[in-house]
C-alpha cells in the first residue's frame, strides 16, 4: 500500500486544488484504489468517531480490495469537483457513509470522501447487481481502469449546500442510481 501512496502523489494534489489533470488508465486505477482504501480506513478508524450501525462498508470489501488491489466487481468509483460557496468555509476533509437495505437481506452503500476540491464517491451495489454505467451526469467522472484517459475536473462542479447533500446520499428508490441522477 505504500506504493499506492507514492503513485497517487502526481495527480491527487492537483485534483485537491481543483487544477486540470488528465488521468490515464493507470492513474484512474491508482486514484480509484487510493480513494477506496482511504474511505475504508477512515470508516474503520476509531478517531473518526463511531461507525454507523448496521455496518456500511462490509469487511469482505476491504479484504477484497487488499487482496486483489482493485475495486470489487459490484463497485463503481466516481469523482466530482467540489465548489465551496463564497459565504461559508467548508472543511478541508469530509467523509460520508450511507447504507441502503434491499429485499432478500442485501444492501448497497455509498461512501463519499472530499478533500479540498476533490470528491470521490464509491458505490457498492448488492451482490449480483451491477451499477448502471450509462452516460454519467456532467458533474461526475467515472473511473474505469483499463478505459481511455479522462479529464478532471468534470464540466460542472458539485456546489456546496443542497447539491452536495444530494450527492452524498443514495436515493431511496433503488440504491444504485447515484451516477444517473
Amino acid at each position: 500500500m505504500s506504493q499506492l501512496e507514492t503513485n497517487v502523489r502526481e495527480p491527487l494534489p492537483r485534483m485537491i486544488r481543483g487544477l486540470p489533470t488528465v488521468l490515464t488508465s493507470e492513474r484512474q486505477a491508482v486514484v480509484a484504489l487510493w480513494s477506496a482504501k482511504t474511505l475504508m480506513v477512515a470508516y474503520r478508524a476509531r478517531h473518526f468517531g463511531p461507525r454507523p450501525r448496521p455496518e456500511v462498508i462490509l469487511p469482505v470489501d476491504a479484504e477484497r480490495l487488499y487482496r486483489d488491489r482493485a475495486l470489487g466487481p459490484t463497485m463503481v468509483m466516481g469523482m466530482a469537483n467540489y465548489q465551496p460557496t463564497a459565504f461559508a468555509r467548508a472543511p478541508l476533509y469530509v467523509q460520508s457513509f450511507t447504507r441502503m437495505e434491499h429485499e432478500g437481506g442485501t444492501c448497497s452503500y455509498c461512501a463519499t470522501l472530499k478533500i479540498g476540491r476533490f470528491a470521490a464517491q464509491l458505490v457498492r451495489c448488492p451482490d449480483g447487481l451491477y451499477a448502471p454505467l450509462g452516460q454519467p451526469p456532467p458533474h461526475l467522472v467515472l473511473l474505469r481502469p483499463g478505459a481511455s484517459a479522462v479529464h478532471w475536473p468534470p464540466s460542472r462542479p458539485i456546489r456546496a449546500g443542497a447539491e452536495w447533500d444530494a450527492f452524498v446520499n443514495l436515493p431511496e428508490e433503488t440504491g444504485t442510481r447515484p451516477f444517473l441522477s
